[in-house]
C-alpha cells in the first residue's frame, strides 16, 4: 500500500470511529432521559402509587422532595464533595406527563430534607445550607422562594443558625421540616450518636426566633440510612432504610440492608411508634428518600428507581 492509499485508509478508520462515538454518546443521551417502567401496586400492597417514573437531570443524586398546591420540587446533589444542589419543580399534566425547571443551590450540603411552607400565596422552601468548602454537611437553614434558573451561593438572604436547645453551641448537619399547617418548624441535627429534633413557632412562612424553643426531643440514631423527616401536629415522622440487597451486594459489601422503616415520635409526651414498609418490591434501585405528611395525617413517601446516578423519581400514599 503506498503513502497516498495509507492515508486514505488511516482517514477512513479515524471518521468510522468518531461516527461510532457519536452514535455511542446520542445513544447514552437517550438512555439518560428514559425513565424506568412503574407498575401500578397490587392491592394487598401498603402502598399505592400516585406518579411514577419522573424523570430528573441525570447524574445526580435525589436526597428528598416537598410540594405545594401546584407543584413537586425534588433536592439532588449535584457535586456531593461540595454541597451543591439543585431543586428541580415539576409540574404534572397527567399521569407519566410533566413539565420541569430547576434552580441551584451551590455550597448548601447534602439536601436530607427539603420542605415548604406556603403562606399568602407565596412558597416558602427550607432546607440546609452553609457548608464548608468540600463538604457536603450543612451548618444552618436558609429559606427561599423558587426562581427559574437562579443560582444561591452558601445560604440565602434567610438564614438561620441553630443552638442546641436554648443557649448551646450552634450545632451541624441541621435540616428543617414545616408542619402542615405552616405554623411550626422542626430541625435535626445529630450530636453524639443521638438525633434531635427541636420545634419552634414559625411566623409568615419564613421567620423563627432560635432562642424560643418549644421543645428539644432526642432519640436513639437510626438503624438503617436516615432518609427524611416531617412534622404533623406534634409527632415527628422519619424514614430510614437502604436500597435493595442485590444493589448493596454490588455496591458496598460492608454495608448492612436495612428495611424502609417509617418511625414516630410525639415530640410533647415521648410516644413512638414504628412500621416497616414493603411496598414498591419490583422497583430496580429502591431507596427511600422524603417522606411527606398532609392534613388528616396521610402520608406520601418518594422512592428512587432505576441505578446509583440514573433515578427515577416515584410518589406512594402509604396505606
Amino acid at each position: 500500500m503506498n503513502n497516498k492509499s495509507m492515508c486514505r485508509f488511516h482517514m477512513i478508520v479515524c471518521l468510522s470511529a468518531m461516527l461510532a462515538l457519536a452514535f455511542l454518546f446520542a445513544g447514552a443521551g437517550r438512555l439518560s432521559v428514559r425513565a424506568e417502567t412503574i407498575k401500578e401496586e397490587p392491592l394487598t400492597s401498603d402502598l399505592t402509587l400516585i406518579s411514577g417514573g419522573v424523570k430528573l437531570d441525570s447524574k445526580r443524586w435525589i436526597q428528598s422532595y416537598t410540594k405545594d398546591s401546584k407543584y413537586y420540587y425534588f433536592i439532588q446533589m449535584t457535586n456531593p464533595y461540595k454541597g451543591h444542589l439543585r431543586i428541580t419543580r415539576v409540574k404534572y399534566t397527567g399521569f407519566g406527563k410533566y413539565s420541569r425547571d430547576h434552580m441551584d443551590l451551590l455550597y448548601f450540603g447534602h439536601g436530607s430534607s427539603l420542605d415548604c411552607a406556603c403562606v399568602g400565596g407565596t412558597t416558602y422552601l427550607w432546607t440546609g445550607s452553609d457548608a464548608r468548602s468540600n463538604s457536603d454537611v450543612s451548618r444552618s437553614i436558609s429559606c427561599f422562594t423558587y426562581r427559574k434558573n437562579a443560582v444561591l451561593r452558601r445560604h440565602s438572604s434567610i438564614r438561620y443558625r441553630i443552638p442546641k436547645g436554648k443557649k448551646g453551641k450552634y450545632v451541624t448537619n441541621v435540616y428543617p421540616a414545616v408542619s402542615e399547617d405552616n405554623k411550626k418548624l422542626a430541625v435535626r441535627y445529630t450530636y453524639r450518636g443521638k438525633q434531635y429534633f427541636q420545634i419552634y413557632n414559625l411566623t409568615s412562612g419564613k421567620k423563627i426566633n432560635t432562642r424560643k424553643l418549644i421543645k428539644q426531643r432526642s432519640v436513639s440514631k437510626t438503624a438503617g440510612d436516615f432518609q427524611g423527616f416531617d412534622l404533623y401536629r406534634d409527632t415527628i415522622y422519619t424514614i430510614e432504610g437502604s436500597p435493595t440487597k442485590l444493589f448493596l451486594s454490588g455496591y458496598d459489601k460492608r454495608r448492612k440492608f436495612q428495611p424502609t422503616i417509617i418511625r414516630t415520635c410525639n415530640y410533647r409526651n415521648g410516644r413512638k411508634t414504628s412500621r416497616v414498609i414493603r411496598g414498591a418490591a419490583g422497583l430496580t434501585f429502591r431507596e427511600p428518600e422524603g417522606i411527606r405528611v398532609s392534613s388528616g395525617g396521610s402520608i406520601q413517601i418518594m422512592f428512587v428507581s432505576d441505578k446509583l446516578t440514573d433515578m427515577s423519581c416515584n410518589i406512594y400514599q402509604v396505606k
